[in-house]
């Protein structure tokens, strides 16, 4: 979550907008939108989307800057990072943006190939 922090901070700077201003678009304190910007607060699924929005940028893109982890491998996963239980609502939220990535990274896989 530290590389979503990092990155919708520098396109809200980017931007000119202030931490004041996003947080009135969403509704929510500009102490707490500090937090998430500095990666003191990781955001749902769906804060991530109002985000987004506001900043005017493709989650999906954002998202699939940080390096997969490859199945089985171990050596990346921090076991101080805990893992908590997910709420029904962010499972059907995060396997829809799952989706949503599958779908456009086909649709760029086609392109590239009708390309050469």
């Amino acid at each position: 979550m530290k590389d979503f922090a990092k990155s919708i901070r520098k396109i809200r700077s980017d931007k000119g907008y202030s931490q004041d201003y996003v947080a009135m678009k969403l509704n929510i304190s500009t102490s707490s939108y500090s937090k998430i910007e500095r990666g003191q607060t990781d955001p749902n699924l769906s804060r991530m989307k109002q985000i987004a929005e506001v900043l005017e940028f493709d989650l999906g893109e954002i998202l699939m800057e940080k390096p997969a982890l490859t199945i089985g491998n171990t050596n990346d996963v921090n076991p101080s990072e805990g893992y908590s239980f997910v709420m029904r609502k962010e499972f059907d939220e995060s396997l829809r943006l799952i989706l949503d990535l599958q779908k456009k990274i086909a649709e760029l896989s086609a392109k590239m190939e009708q390309r050469g």
